[in-house]
C-alpha cells in the first residue's frame, strides 16, 4: 500500500465533518501525499499491457481496441463547445455539450497513450483545456449534483491521462474541478459545507444509492487528480460508513443465501441499480490504483451485490427482502416488497471491470457475471447499445481485462474501532446494553450500569470493518436471532458460529456514537419502542437517527 502521511488532527476534523455533521468546511489543502500517476481508472502497467496484447493481436484485447477506433467520439480534430455555464434538470439543460466533450476528451486521450498519435493527444489536451477555461457554474434543479457527480469523476479521469501532455494546463483543471465541481457541489451534497446542508437539505435517505456514489466518485477521482488527500480521504470513509445510501451497507442492505446481496434500488429499476453498481466499481477500482481496497471491504460485499444484479438481469429468480426508506425532507416511509422487472436485461458497460478484479485478480468466483458479460459481448463506450449512453466511460473490455493473478495488491483499510472490551451505552437514556442470563439463547437488553461482567462485551476486528461481539460473562456470539432479515428480530445470546448473524459493523452517528450495525440486515441495535425503562429489550429496526439506535463505546479498563 502506498505510504501517505496526514496529521492526525486532520483526520480527526475529517471524520467529525463527514460523520458527525457538525462542521462545515474543510481545513486548507494537504500537501500532496504520494499519489500515483496515473491512478485513477487506469494505470502504467494497463498501458503497457494493453500496448503489448494490441500489438500481438490477443483477444478479447483486439475486439476491445477496435470498438475504441470505430468510435465516432474518438476520431481527432473535435472543437470543444465549451461554455460557461453548464445546467442539467429544469429549463435551458444544455449539459450534453459537457458530457459529449467528456467522452471525447477520454477517448482521445485512450487513443493518444496507447499509440502515441498526437493527434489524438492535441483533441484531448484541447477540449480539457478549453472547459477547465470557461466552466464557472454547474447549475439546474437537483440533477445538479448528479452532474458534478458522475460528469466530475469522468472529467477527472480524462484530465489524469493528459497531466503530463505538452500544453495540457493541470493547475487550471485542478482548480476548476475544486472550485466548480468539487467544493459546491460534490462536498456539499455528502457532508454539508459552508454552500448548504448536505444532501441537499433533504432527509438523508431520499436520494438513490447513484447519487451518493457519482459524487462519491468523483470526490475520490478530484482527490486524487489535485493531489489532495484530504479530499480523497472524505470519498474512502463515505464508502464505509457515510450516512447517506451509497455507503456500502446503505447501498447493500441485505445479505442472501448463496453468495447473494440485494441492492438499494432494486425494487425501483433495473437501469438505476446497474448505473450504481457501475459507480461503485469506479469508485473501487480508483481506490484500488492507490493502494486501497476498497472491493474487499465488508468481506466482499460488493461482489455479493453485483452478483446479484447480474443474476437477475440474466433472467434469473433472486430473493427481495422488503426495503423501506424515508424521504423528503422529513423522513416519509415508503416500502417496497418486490424487485422491480422495469429496464431489465438492460445493457451497461460496467462487467468487465468487476469481473476482472475479482475473478483474476483475486481468483474468486463470479459466475453469474460471467455470464452477463457473455450475454453483452465486448463493451464498447457512449452509443446506441447503451440506453443512458454517457452514464460510464465504457471500453471495459480493452481496460480492464487482465491474465489471472494479475495487478499489483492492495490493502484492506482498518476498521474504525480498536480491539477490546467496553461497555455500549444507549444514548437515549444512559443505560448498558446486557444479557439477562448465560444460556443459549438468552435475550439481550438494557438497563442501569453497575459493572458486572454481563453488561460488557469483547469487540474483535474480522477484517474490512466487521466485528465479532462477546459476551465477557458468558463467552457467547451477539447475533440476530434465527439470522433475520426483519424488522424487530430480536438480538441474542448463542455459541460462536462464525455466520454473518454474528458478525456487525460500527457505523459513526457523530459525536462519539455509533449504530451496532448486523452485517446481514443494516438495521441497528435498537431500543424497542423508545421506551426509558429497565430491562428493555434490544431488536434490529430501520435506522431512523433516535437516540434508541446510537451507542457509546467506553472501554473498560
Amino acid at each position: 500500500m502506498l505510504k501517505r502521511t496526514l496529521l492526525v488532527s486532520i483526520i480527526f476534523c475529517l471524520v467529525i465533518s463527514a460523520f458527525g455533521f457538525t462542521e462545515k468546511t474543510l481545513p486548507k489543502a494537504a500537501a500532496s501525499t504520494g499519489f500515483a500517476h496515473p491512478g485513477l481508472l487506469h494505470t502504467k502497467a494497463d498501458f503497457d499491457r494493453m500496448k503489448q496484447m494490441i500489438h500481438e493481436g490477443r483477444q478479447p484485447y483486439l475486439d476491445g481496441w477496435n470498438q475504441l477506433l470505430s468510435s465516432p467520439l474518438s476520431q481527432a480534430g473535435w472543437k470543444p463547445r465549451a461554455t460557461s455555464i453548464i445546467i442539467r434538470g429544469g429549463n435551458e439543460q444544455n449539459v450534453a455539450l459537457l458530457y459529449n466533450d467528456i467522452a471525447r476528451a477520454y477517448q482521445n486521450a485512450l487513443r493518444w497513450k496507447i499509440t502515441g498519435d498526437t493527434a489524438n493527444g492535441d483533441t484531448a489536451r484541447d477540449i480539457l483545456n478549453a472547459w477547465s477555461s470557461n466552466l464557472k457554474t454547474i447549475s439546474g434543479n437537483a440533477d445538479r449534483y448528479l452532474a458534478a457527480g458522475i460528469y466530475g469523476y469522468e472529467l477527472a479521469n480524462a484530465a489524469e491521462l493528459m497531466r503530463d501532455y505538452p500544453g495540457f494546463n493541470v493547475e487550471q483543471m485542478q482548480n476548476m474541478l475544486l472550485s466548480v465541481f468539487y467544493k459546491p457541489l460534490n462536498e456539499r451534497f455528502l457532508i454539508g459545507n459552508e454552500y448548504g446542508n448536505s444532501h441537499n437539505d433533504s432527509y438523508i435517505q431520499n436520494y438513490w444509492a447513484n447519487w451518493d456514489l457519482s459524487n462519491m466518485a468523483a470526490t475520490i477521482a478530484i482527490g486524487i487528480f489535485c493531489d489532495r488527500q484530504d479530499i480523497y480521504d472524505i470519498g474512502v470513509e463515505y464508502f464505509k460508513n457515510g450516512a447517506g445510501n451509497g455507503s456500502i451497507y446503505n447501498a447493500i442492505p441485505f445479505l442472501h443465501p448463496d453468495g447473494l446481496a440485494q441492492w438499494q434500488e432494486s425494487g425501483r429499476d433495473q437501469a438505476h441499480t446497474q448505473l450504481g453498481v457501475g459507480l461503485m466499481a469506479t469508485i473501487a477500482e480508483m481506490a484500488w490504483n492507490q493502494g486501497d481496497d476498497l472491493y474487499g471491504w465488508a468481506d466482499n460485499r460488493f461482489l455479493r451485490a453485483a452478483e446479484y444484479v447480474a443474476k437477475y438481469n440474466n433472467g434469473e429468480d433472486v430473493p427481495f427482502a422488503t426495503y423501506e426508506w424515508g424521504s423528503g425532507r422529513n423522513g416519509a416511509v415508503n416500502i417496497q416488497s418486490g424487485i422491480s422487472p422495469d429496464k431489465r436485461s438492460e445493457m451497461r458497460p460496467i462487467w468487465a471491470m468487476i469481473y476482472n478484479h475479482y475473478v483474476n485478480r483475486k481468483g474468486l468466483s463470479a459466475p453469474n457475471i460471467a455470464a452477463r458479460m457473455a450475454l453483452e459481448g465486448t463493451e464498447g463506450g457512449p452509443n446506441l447499445k447503451y440506453p443512458s449512453t454517457f452514464d460510464q466511460l465504457g471500453f471495459g473490455t480493452l481496460l480492464y481485462t487482465r491474465p489471472a493473478g494479475s495487478g499489483d495488491p492492495a490493502s484492506i483499510p482498518d476498521g474504525n474501532v480498536s480491539d477490546g472490551t467496553y461497555r455500549f451505552i444507549v444514548r437515549l437514556d444512559g443505560k448498558a446494553m446486557e444479557t439477562e442470563n448465560t444460556i443459549e439463547g438468552t435475550s439481550v437488553i438494557k438497563s442501569t450500569y453497575t459493572g458486572e461482567a454481563n453488561q460488557q462485551w469483547s469487540v474483535t476486528h474480522l477484517g474490512g470493518g466487521q466485528y465479532s461481539i462477546k459476551n465477557v460473562q458468558s463467552g457467547r456470539s451477539l447475533e440476530v436471532t434465527n439470522g433475520s432479515l426483519d424488522h424487530g428480530a430480536k438480538f441474542q445470546l448463542a455459541a460462536s458460529t462464525d455466520q454473518d448473524q454474528q458478525k456487525f459493523a460500527f457505523i459513526s452517528t457523530g459525536d462519539g456514537y455509533y449504530r451496532i450495525t448486523p452485517v446481514i440486515s443494516n438495521k441497528p441495535a435498537d431500543v424497542t419502542g423508545l421506551s426509558t425503562a429497565e430491562g428493555v429489550p434490544i431488536q434490529q429496526w430501520r435506522y431512523t437517527s433516535n437516540y434508541n439506535q446510537q451507542w457509546r463505546l467506553e472501554s473498560v479498563e
